[in-house]
């Protein structure tokens, strides 16, 4: 066995954590400190209490540096008896070798378990195996960073890992795993414990009781393991926990090696629970390389945004994210109403302007989110505004394809609508200057909830679920939210009063109309372009159809279309006019 470290002047010649002969070591004139410190006091208590049999001479003798350890660490005299012990030991101890030290036997020492539980409970100290002759034994080490705090005079305070959501879970549990990997003096056995003791602190999140679950607890760190792979490697073609990472963490015993086994051959109870899977390389299982399933992602971490660290950087990035200095310059034109309120909104979303706003609204017990809805006719600007606005307030856009959000799927929708909000936040919070959260064509999300009395309740369902997701989290709105819709006449009236700013934008009036003829066909004269807005009641949409129309003409023939030839493509853009649908707006 090591000789173990002490902490000053005890005789270090004497294994003293092995059966004694009865003789207790002759012990050096003490000298009282003028000032206790935590490292002193402790050393006092440990040198009194070796070979002490715990009596109540020893209690006596021994009642100066308790009392200063009490007030300290809000301990019990018992428990600041064990921490010296183990602070001294450096390794876990068994009731054995806690009896062998003061010496007492181990049935003794196991009448203090409550002791030992209260400091489980304070999170002072960890189960660990005690190895000796004959196996290993139920046994006791100081969590990680308590001698640190002791010897800096310092009461230890344990890291806060409860209170977590999928987020802040999964970037603990990856941020300590990572530094364990390539700490040489770091034991997996700990780290399951420490898994162990963040599951047990978060059993309201999904992936946590789900793990709670099963009795193993290398199962346990093993769906945790994989779990930590997909944060680094996720979509990637890396991603996988391999069999030899495997190998390089978990013993090589009986029970893991039955894991190793199992996981092979495909029959590992979290394969069973549908948790993890072989990774499909070209259509075929690589027995030797397993991740989660898109079950266990969507079900356990649907909130979750993995950070990809491991992963190069992507080429193909999200194409839901569009960048300001991507969004290219384009002149808009405006009925004097819709030019106001737009300058207004451009200037509230001036970074200058917006940060001051939120304060005085937060201070004020506002809702500090702006939401602003967009709504008129087709091809009247408002998906164009919406990216002219970005581009000059500096911010980068989020735009989601609500289409995309609806799944087959039971429950899949609702999932996929919470995954947005989450990304979104991650999204500010990382951001410098606060994106804008874009819902283009948002018609489908944004109208009346309805009762369930359909022949399809379900579908029903799920849109009413969805609906009250999104209302929710416009409630809670710290960010940017614009959204465009053709259809107001069915608008939710719980939308209507979240959105701040309402903004119609109707068809351009004759004055407007000739600019946007002006600016789309240069080569015109203004009396042309005036001709064409009296002429036409298009939208700026409409009159961009027949821009690119006349530029094809000159690519085609070399020559610019006459005024003639481009009231014959006005006309083609009219052809299915009598068959459009009548749009009913509402006023602000």
């Amino acid at each position: 066995m090591k000789k173990l470290r002490r902490l000053s002047h005890l005789q270090q010649d004497n294994d003293m954590f092995e059966e004694n002969d009865g003789l207790a070591p002759k012990k050096k004139q003490f000298v009282e400190p003028r000032e206790w410190t935590i490292i002193s006091a402790l050393d006092r208590v440990l040198e009194l209490s070796h070979y002490s049999e715990l009596s109540n001479e020893f209690w006596q003798s021994a009642e100066k540096p308790l009392s200063y350890l009490r007030e300290k660490l809000q301990l019990t005299n018992m428990q600041i008896v064990l921490v010296a012990i183990m602070a001294e030991s450096g390794e876990p101890l068994s009731w054995r070798k806690f009896g062998n030290y003061v010496n007492c036997s181990r049935l003794a020492m196991m009448c203090h378990s409550e002791e030992i539980e209260g400091l489980l409970s304070k999170r002072w100290v960890i189960r660990r195996g005690s190895h000796e002759m004959g196996g290993c034994f139920e046994g006791f080490a100081l969590e990680h960073g308590v001698v640190t705090a002791l010897r800096h005079n310092e009461v230890f305070v344990p890291e806060k890992i409860d209170g977590f959501d999928e987020q802040q879970f999964m970037d603990k549990l990856e941020s300590h795993i990572d530094k364990n990997l390539n700490n040489r003096n770091a034991s997996f056995e700990d780290d399951e414990v420490w898994m162990m003791q963040l599951v047990n602190a978060n059993p309201h999140l999904p992936i946590c009781h789900e793990i709670m679950r099963f009795d193993n607890i290398h199962d346990k760190s093993l769906l945790l393991m994989i779990a930590f792979d997909y944060a680094q490697w996720a979509d990637s073609d890396d991603e996988g926990l391999t069999l030899s990472s495997i190998d390089n963490i978990y013993p090589e015993d009986w029970e893991c090696n039955g894991l190793r086994h199992e996981l092979q051959n495909g029959t590992h109870i979290l394969m069973k629970a549908g948790l993890i899977e072989q990774k499909c390389e070209d259509g075929i299982a690589n027995t030797e390389r397993y991740m989660l399933t898109q079950k266990a992602k969507t079900d356990l971490l649907s909130a979750y945004e993995p950070s990809r660290s491991k992963c190069r950087p992507r080429h193909n990035k999200d194409k839901s994210l569009t960048s300001f200095t991507e969004i290219k310059e384009k002149p808009l034109f405006y009925n004097p109403f819709e030019e106001d309120q737009i300058a207004q909104l451009t200037s509230l979303l001036s970074p200058e302007n917006l940060s001051g706003i939120q304060h005085r609204l937060e201070e004020e017990g506002m809702r500090k989110g702006v939401a602003c809805l967009f709504y008129g006719a087709p091809g009247t600007g408002k998906t164009e505004t919406v990216l002219q606005i970005a581009r000059r307030t500096g911010r980068n856009i989020m735009q989601i394809d609500i289409a995309g959000l609806r799944d087959k799927y039971v429950g899949e929708s609702e999932k996929n609508i919470k995954s947005i909000f989450t990304r979104y936040k991650r999204l500010c919070k990382n951001s410098d200057i606060l994106p804008i959260l874009f819902f283009n064509e948002a018609d489908g999300i944004l109208t009346k909830r309805t009762s369930l009395t359909s022949s399809n309740p379900s579908i029903e369902k799920m849109e009413n679920a969805i609906q009250n997701i999104i209302l929710q989290e416009m409630e809670n709105l710290e960010g940017i939210l614009i959204a465009t819709t053709n259809l107001t006449c069915n608008l939710d009236t719980a939308f209507e009063r979240r959105f701040l700013f309402k903004i119609e934008f109707k068809k351009p009036e004759t004055e407007v109309k000739a600019k946007i003829w002006k600016s789309m066909l240069r080569s015109i004269s203004n009396e042309d372009a005036q001709i064409l807005a009296e002429r036409y009641d298009f939208s700026g949409g409409q009159i961009e159809n027949v821009a690119r129309k006349r530029a094809v003409n000159y690519v085609l023939y070399g020559k610019d279309a006459t005024l003639d030839e481009i009231e014959k493509y006005c006309k083609s853009e009219q052809l299915d006019k009598k068959n459009e649908r009548t749009r009913i707006g509402f006023i602000m």
